[in-house]
């Protein structure tokens, strides 16, 4: 089985490493962990049966992929430890928010092949949505097993590094907008004399129920709203309040800020 090193045992780390092995795909040899602090990874490889790497020179080295999952702060200096130790025949995985391939290619050269990825939250739970940019070495690219590692997390798309910063503002920031919506509901429930536990199980519920029917009918969103909204019914008489207010088009900004912030950081 193919070896991965997993630089960072963070949360995200620690996420993707366990749906690696509850999926199969990955089993806990084939695996070595490494993080600045060491109680880290001894608590992940503890938890998992992965192996402790020396160094990170030394876990670069042993592996066919290195996932980069240290924090952006970090990677310069994880990245020129580890670039003596990447030929072309390496693979480096990048969940680093911020990091370009530009920004590791400075750093380790062009013989690697670069994986940029853009997780969100929902691998804590096997259900993320993960974008991927490529960018082959000089011996070129077998892209089959970092994008097995991918999917073991959740779904996952491929696309143009320069779409990155907008994925960041859909999906890796927005699970952040859909907890916003429900802790409004829960509020606003609230406010208007539910006990608060009630007011919870029905907009987490609700929320639930809705991201399963989106998945699994594969209808559209407005389809579906649409459906739900029958003529002078309640529902319409609160999207239409939405809309009044300016619902899209807070939503439309909060991407651009979000888009924005994210090419800022990129830089």
């Amino acid at each position: 089985m193919e070896k991965v090193s997993l630089l960072g045992a963070g949360n995200m780390g620690s996420a993707m490493l366990n749906s690696w092995l509850d999926t199969g795909t990955l089993e806990a040899g084939s695996v070595r962990v490494s993080d600045k602090d060491v109680s880290k990874a001894e608590t992940l490889a503890g938890s998992t049966g992965a192996s402790i790497a020396e160094s990170n020179e030394d876990a670069a080295g042993w592996a066919d992929v290195v996932v980069l999952a240290v924090k952006p702060q970090d990677s310069p200096a994880v990245l020129e430890e580890i670039a003596g130790s990447l030929d072309t025949d390496k693979v480096v995985v990048s969940i680093v928010a911020g990091l370009t391939v530009e920004g590791i290619r400075r750093r380790i050269g062009s013989g690697p092949s670069v994986v940029r990825v853009m997780p969100n939250m929902g691998a804590q739970v096997g259900a993320a949505v993960s974008a991927y940019a490529l960018d082959p070495g000089e011996a070129g690219f077998d892209r089959e097993l970092p994008v097995r590692l991918l999917e073991a997390v959740g779904e996952v798309v491929e696309v143009e590094e320069g779409w990155l910063d907008l994925v960041t503002a859909v999906s890796g920031s927005g699970p952040a907008y859909f907890f916003a919506m429900v802790e409004a509901l829960e509020k606003a429930a609230v406010g208007q004399g539910m006990p608060e536990d009630v007011a919870r199980v029905l907009a987490r519920e609700t929320l639930w129920g809705a991201a399963r029917v989106l998945k699994e009918t594969g209808r559209d969103a407005d389809e579906l709203r649409r459906a739900v909204s029958s003529p002078g019914g309640t529902t319409l008489a609160a999207l239409e309040i939405l809309d009044a207010e300016g619902f899209t088009e807070a939503v439309a900004r909060a991407v651009e800020a979000a888009r924005k912030r994210a090419g800022e950081l990129s830089t």
